[in-house]
């Protein structure tokens, strides 16, 4: 088998960090001007998961800060219970964003077009709805300028600026009709997307989404293969995967992964997913 690594490592099992994220207590009071993020904290001692060993930080990865103070932040329950089909890959996580007066949030028809003393002034499919602070903007549909990708949001605001409004949430995109192909690609310009992922693949499988699979185990680690001529194929638990590529052919991601777990049989791995979208 394989030895884990150091506990003095920080480490993020994805639900734990769901939970972490989005849990709430009161309404934060309405400032008056948005003053700038706070670092993010030092995550507490989680306890052990087992089999899962230590791994870095998702939340840095993630580029989230700390939103476990909002009241009714929406958690990936309240996402639509959509079975992905063949073919399809849905990837699903927490979200927070800046919105600027006349910014639309990317894959919908949600538009912010005013803020005032009143509240923020939006424009939902064509319609004028004011909202405040903790208020939900929730979008279900195509994303717009790219075939067979949906895309569901359950965000609520929790600022209000002067110009702008900062909300969090969950989202959850879904692409249909993947081939996976490994190779040097851009996710500059367009829209990008930062998840979590996490996936297994049997021995003889490959990890979806990706090109590479699991060959079993060796005598140095977790063996993966279809990686590129001349590449170490060895993992153990809490190294790395990096896979760049095209999703389809007009999808460009790049996967920054982990070895959770592995056995004689199964390969877990634990990560992001980071996809350029119209």
């Amino acid at each position: 088998m394989h030895t884990p690594l150091p506990r003095s490592l920080r480490w993020l099992w994805i639900p734990l960090l769901l939970s972490l994220l989005l849990g709430g207590c009161f309404l934060p009071k309405l400032p008056q001007e948005t003053p700038e993020l706070p670092d993010l904290p030092e995550l507490p001692n989680l306890p052990d998961i087992p089999p899962i060993s230590e791994l870095p930080d998702l939340l840095d990865e993630l580029g989230l800060p700390d939103l476990s103070g909002i009241a009714n932040l929406p958690g990936l329950e309240d996402l639509p219970s959509l079975a992905t089909p063949e073919g399809a890959i849905a990837f699903a996580g927490p979200t927070e964003r800046r919105i600027d007066v006349g910014q639309a949030i990317p894959g919908t028809d949600i538009q912010l077009v005013a803020v005032s003393e009143e509240g923020a002034e939006f424009q939902i499919a064509g319609l004028r709805s004011l909202r405040t602070v903790g208020d939900s903007l929730d979008y279900d549909g195509p994303w717009p300028g790219a075939q067979d990708v949906t895309y569901n949001l359950r965000l609520r605001i929790y600022r209000l600026g002067t110009d702008h409004v900062r909300v969090a949430g969950v989202h959850r995109v879904e692409i249909r009709g993947i081939q996976p192909t490994l190779g040097p690609v851009s996710l500059e310009g367009g829209n990008q997307l930062l998840l979590p992922y996490s996936g297994q693949a049997q021995v003889g499988e490959t990890l979806k989404g990706l090109t590479y699979g699991y060959r079993g185990l060796g005598d140095r680690g977790a063996e993966l293969f279809n990686l590129p001529e001349g590449e170490y194929p060895f993992r153990k638990t809490g190294d790395s995967i990096v896979w760049t590529g095209l999703l389809r052919p007009d999808i460009p991601v790049r996967y920054s992964l982990r070895v959770a777990h592995y056995t004689e049989s199964t390969l877990r791995v634990v990560g992001t997913v980071k996809l350029r979208l119209p």
